[in-house]
């Protein structure tokens, strides 16, 4: 589940352009007039894609607000640098509105999408041009593997990596673990050790528990529970059987998920381990999962599961709440079997072209590239991507934590199974059912 999915749910399109006209330093983005200012030091690395003084580019995204005003900003150096013109509008029901806009012929230049699936349907339509040479030999530079597949599609690469998000992180609370002495785990093992150190140091006292889990968010109820399972598959089977059971050639029921499965309900069903600060294991069903991480700053829960993204929460809760390795909470990657190896489930948005002008082609570089990672980085904290040529000075540490996890040499990286399955299945029957793992006390 992507964060812009989960924060803000409104079927809503706002141009940017209108928005915020000339954001940015200088009036290249939104609906100003182009303005090249390619002598000073900061275009230099911008020179490569030459003179644009007079083309536009149309762009489409499922960024509004602060994000679509950051978008804006990083879009503008392109433009300030080569005097092109680059038009944005985000939105939130992209699903909905491109295959329409697709179909009648008004499609943008260039769209940034969501999910995997959607870029296929895209594909399909026969509509989406070739990602230009410069572009591709961008992301087999800068990118693993493991991104690399997930921009091709039957052997070609269809779609640029523009960002990501990492979601196999623990929550904790340094100042707490310093207090009792307690240490972060490199193995599961050791987290189930330290899970089980707690729950027997706050035997005491039953509304304090190692681990605090919420499910619920309205329509969107129960996909916390989905990542707890998908750490747990790629972790406990492998990264194939992982790909296998996202496309259905494994089922549900298959005795590789169901081990999988196992292995999460000996913490989230365990009444001594969960759920800190809310109650008893029925509670997870019911308890908000923004409100999930409350217990870690409170006492009363040590350990939460979720994306880095949840940093916004506690923002958003309290500006004050520090958030850093010696603060009031932090994160740390959430272990696999042996230290040695490192899984992570995240997603990211993926760009595709309608248009091979060459000043398009020279955008869809441009968004492959470090320039423009680096420039979406200055522009707004909470965002990464996994491109390698990002400078990590420009993050904040929260956000460095989740870039280094993602590009770490060795990482198996794996695309949110829910969000990559059928949507009847992926956030239909998938969410539904963690729900009533939990609410009806189910067994599996």
């Amino acid at each position: 589940m992507r964060k812009t999915t989960i924060m803000k749910g409104l079927a809503l399109v706002v141009s940017s352009a209108t928005l915020f006209g000339m954001a940015g330093c200088g009036s290249g983005g939104g609906s100003g007039q182009a303005s090249k200012k390619s002598d000073s030091a900061s275009c230099a690395p911008y020179k490569k894609y030459g003179d644009l003084s007079g083309k536009k580019i149309t762009t489409y995204t499922p960024w509004i607000d602060q994000e679509g005003e950051a978008t804006v900003k990083a879009f503008n150096e392109f433009a300030d640098c080569t005097g092109a013109k680059v038009d944005h509008e985000g939105t939130r029901d992209m699903a909905a509105q491109l295959p329409v806009r697709v179909k009648a012929g008004s499609a943008p230049d260039v769209a940034i999408m969501p999910q995997l699936g959607m870029i296929k349907n895209m594909v399909a339509t026969g509509k989406v041009k070739d990602v230009p040479a410069p572009a591709a030999e961008n992301v087999k530079k800068y990118y693993s593997k493991d991104w690399q597949d997930y921009s091709t599609l039957d052997g070609k690469l269809v779609s640029i990596p523009v960002d990501a998000n990492a979601k196999s992180f623990i929550w904790y609370s340094p100042k707490l673990f310093k207090e009792k002495g307690y240490k972060v785990p490199t193995t599961w093992d050791e987290m189930m050790e330290l899970t089980k150190k707690i729950a027997d140091d706050n035997k005491g006292d039953a509304s304090v528990k190692p681990w605090s889990v919420g499910l619920e968010g309205g329509a969107d109820s129960g996909w916390p529970g989905t990542d707890w399972l998908e750490d747990a598959v790629l972790r406990f089977t492998d990264a194939e059987t992982y790909n296998n059971w996202v496309s259905h050639k494994i089922p549900f029921n298959d005795p590789k998920i169901l081990s999988a499965f196992k292995e999460i309900g000996k913490i989230v069903k365990n009444p001594a381990y969960v759920n800190g600060g809310f109650g008893d294991v029925q509670s997870i069903a019911s308890t908000a999962w923004q409100d999930a991480g409350t217990p870690l700053v409170d006492g009363k829960g040590y350990l939460m599961h979720m994306a880095l993204f949840y940093q916004s929460n506690y923002q958003t809760a309290n500006p004050d709440i520090k958030i850093s390795q010696d603060g009031d909470v932090w994160a740390f990657p959430m272990p696999s079997k042996d230290a040695d190896h490192k899984d992570m489930i995240g997603g990211g948005d993926f760009a595709i072209a309608f248009a091979d002008r060459p000043e398009v082609q020279k955008f869809e570089e441009f968004l492959s590239s470090p320039e423009y990672a680096n420039a979406r980085a200055k522009a707004m904290t909470g965002w990464i991507t996994a491109n390698t040529g990002l400078d990590e000075k420009n993050l904040k540490p929260i956000d460095k934590l989740a870039y280094e996890s993602l590009t770490a040499k060795g990482t198996t990286f794996r695309f949110d199974a829910s969000d990559m399955m059928p949507a009847e299945v992926g956030t239909g029957s998938f969410w539904k059912q963690m729900i009533a793992y939990f609410a009806q006390n189910k067994t599996e």
